[in-house]
């Protein structure tokens, strides 16, 4: 869903994260400074469907049901009322996914969901749903008698810290509820309705119950238990569970005959066959949870949520972190006419009453991992343009078409673009006093005008600047030394080239290895790079005394430059010889650690004999940094030749893998892990009970390795 940046009554909406068929739901936060302490999610009435009296008395009972509750496996809610006419609640806020989404991932992943984090996973659910039962009221104590009726996976949601939370009791039943539902109304998902809920009699917890064992079915087998052509095909399936409710080990052979039993008894038709109460079905799981499992550690979901969705957490986190900061800006100009529900301002649109205006963007393009900054140019005013062809090019009829000055004058210097590395942000009237023909012709000479000159200050337009710049560059390339330095030698290939930092290196000869050195009183920089035609780069220069170099080329521990920080590259999995850039510059593999500079783009490439190449452009935020004068980054490569390996063991256990000699270590169950064919030694063992066991494996481009054992106690 797209940006919002909205102000709603004291809160102020960052994104749109769903809509339904009469609310919409929003991340938000405190509208004020420094009010980002905590995120939570804004639910309210759509414009125009306030006057919708059945809805309202859903959303109504949804406040009155959950505003007293106080559980660690149900969503809070926090606030509620009413602004611009629409009523809205304001909850809690879980960074994570809905179980939902946690089957749709393993299902793309051709995985069967874990058994032990199944039944992890609803044990904590029966935990929220007992307290919701069981629920009195504050006042007069009297029991509440609150029944879900729409419990589904999509009503679960799973933190990335492992937390589970039951959610949207918007059409719970209580004894406080001032309407019935009308006679031949079913409310809830069909295929997890329970029997009582289709013939229409008077419900009790124990119908929840019924649909968390459909959940909990699900989760074992990857697939619905009650699915038809349409809904009268679902209720008739459901009808007849009975006969119909297969044991899920029928279509998962990893699921043991107790939880087998388990699973049928939540599924009875008859309720009073199945577990009275969801803390007895709670307590049942967690007994067979450990007797299963007896080293799970409820951390272990934590682990698997992580690592399903790191993809998407890395991109939250860098979308989160970008629209807050625009929210602080916002907040902090002292502006009254911030934007609000009533207006028609979006971030990501034109408006033609107010626009907001930002200092143009420098990215050259998109960057991931670590956080996302804009880079800074430093703090000097002049930067050197430099023309660094040998005479022989500079003769040449492409080199002539390359100047930007007459009289092929070696040096020149021009004024930078004003600095705008401080964020500022201001409201104004958009009103355009000329044509749109006038316009369109403005447009087109900013574009030029950005296209040439601006990748020398990070800015590329996409195509102009490649097409333009190979076009005016002719044979020749063009480098960009970036940092902030005066009384150096910039040199290429042995010879000086300009006394200053930031500069502009024009004619840089193409195709053949090329040696930039700067030396000045901080210490020395030196990179060897090859440039193609028209080609137009960037490098961080830092400068760094030489005693901090080791034979090997890597850096040892020594003061760092300012405004950089040591890069440790983690490198999975281990051994080989891979070939490791930063920007350019090679890092000792014995010790892959190098300086970098902060709030600047960065390449790392790594290449390794039968792995895939590794490509990376990131930037590491001096923001996050926070006093540290290293920062890790996890590399994973991927087999060029690669086979999957899965491994379950009773009890778990460690697994170790020797790699091209260096060990691969990971905590059983292991589902489809990629590995490089070949044949392997795989070492089992669980130190707590004091049982091991060695197998061994080959593994085939293509095919998948099932290893299902138990461990023998040592010798």
């Amino acid at each position: 869903m797209g940006d919002i940046l909205r102000k709603f009554g004291r809160y102020f909406l960052l994104d749109h994260l769903a809509q339904g068929g009469m609310a919409e739901i929003y991340r938000a936060r405190m509208a004020a400074v420094d009010g980002a302490g905590r995120l939570i999610v804004i639910k309210k009435v759509i414009a125009g469907y306030g006057s919708n009296r059945e809805f309202l008395q859903m959303f109504r009972s949804e406040i009155k049901v959950t505003m007293g509750f106080n559980h660690p496996n149900i969503v809070q809610l926090y606030d509620f009322g009413e602004e611009h006419g629409q009523p809205y609640i304001a909850m809690e806020l879980v960074d994570g996914k809905n179980l939902r989404q946690f089957i749709s991932r393993f299902h793309e992943l051709k995985q069967t969901f874990p058994v032990e984090l199944a039944a992890y996973i609803i044990e904590q659910s029966a935990s929220g749903l007992h307290y919701a039962h069981s629920y009195k009221d504050k006042i007069s104590g009297s029991p509440l008698n609150i029944v879900h009726r729409d419990v589904s996976p999509q009503n679960i949601l799973i933190s990335f810290e492992g937390n589970v939370k039951v959610i949207d009791f918007g059409i719970a039943k209580a004894t406080t509820n001032m309407e019935s539902t009308r006679a031949g109304v079913i409310k809830g998902k069909p295929s997890y309705l329970s029997p009582e809920q289709i013939s229409g009699e008077v419900l009790d917890g124990r119908s929840d119950l019924f649909a968390l064992g459909a959940v909990l079915w699900e989760l074992l087998t990857g697939k619905k238990l009650f699915a038809g052509e349409n809904e009268l095909a679902v209720l008739k399936l459901i009808e007849s569970c009975q006969t119909h409710v297969k044991p899920p080990s029928t279509i998962n052979p990893k699921v043991p005959k107790e939880l087998d039993s388990i699973v049928l008894k939540i599924l009875a038709k008859q309720r009073e066959k199945r577990y009275q109460s969801a803390e007895e079905l709670q307590r049942a799981l967690h007994k067979f949870l450990y007797s299963f499992s007896p080293e799970f550690n409820p951390s272990d979901l934590a682990y698997y949520a992580k690592d399903l969705f790191k993809n998407e957490i890395v991109e939250d986190r860098k979308k989160i972190q970008r629209l807050n900061d625009k929210v602080e800006q916002l907040l902090a100009s002292d502006l009254h006419d911030l934007p609000t529900m009533d207006s028609t301002f979006e971030s990501h649109s034109k408006e033609e009453d107010s626009t907001i205006v930002e200092p143009s963007s420098r990215a050259t393009g998109s960057r991931e991992v670590f956080s996302p900054q804009d880079f800074s140019q430093g703090d000097s005013d002049e930067k050197v343009e430099v023309d660094v062809a040998p005479p022989s090019q500079r003769n040449s009829p492409d080199y002539h078409r390359s100047k930007h000055t007459p009289n092929n004058t070696p040096f020149r210097t021009s004024r930078n673009f004003p600095n705008t590395s401080a964020p500022q942000r201001r409201i104004v009237n958009s009103s355009p006093s000329f044509g749109g023909g006038k316009a369109i012709v403005m447009i087109a000479i900013i574009i030029l005008i950005l296209s040439v000159f601006g990748p020398e200050f990070g800015v590329r337009v996409p195509f102009f600047s490649s097409f333009l710049g190979g076009w005016i560059g002719g044979s020749e390339a063009r480098l960009v030394l970036m940092g902030s330095a005066k009384g150096v030698t910039v040199a290429v290939n042995g010879q000086t080239v300009a006394s200053a930092l930031p500069a502009t290196l024009h004619g840089i000869p193409v195709g053949s290895l090329v040696r930039i050195t700067v030396t000045g009183p901080s210490g020395h920089f030196q990179q060897d790079i090859t440039l193609k035609k028209g080609e137009q780069k960037q490098i961080s220069v830092i400068l760094a005394t030489s005693t901090g170099l080791t034979s090997g080329g890597s850096w040892r521990k020594t003061a760092l430059p300012d405004k950089s920080i040591y890069l440790r590259l983690n490198i999975s999995p281990g051994g080989g010889s891979p070939a490791i850039l930063v920007s350019g510059r090679a890092v000792d593999i014995n010790n892959p650690v190098t300086i970098v500079p902060l709030d600047s783009p960065l390449e790392l490439s790594i290449e390794r004999t039968g792995y895939k190449p590794f490509k990376r452009d990131f930037v590491i935020d001096s923001r996050q940094v926070s006093g540290h004068n290293e920062w890790p980054a996890e590399i994973q490569l991927e087999p060029a030749r690669f086979g999957f390996l899965t491994i379950h063991t009773t009890p778990s256990a460690d697994a170790t893998i020797l790699i091209d000699g260096s060990p691969w270590k990971k905590k059983t169950p292991i589902e489809n892990e990629k590995l490089p064919a070949g044949n392997y030694s795989i070492r089992l063992i669980n130190d707590v009970l004091g049982m091991e066991k060695i197998v061994s494996i080959t593994i085939q481009e293509g095919k998948s390795v099932n290893v299902e054992e138990r461990l023998e106690i040592k010798n």
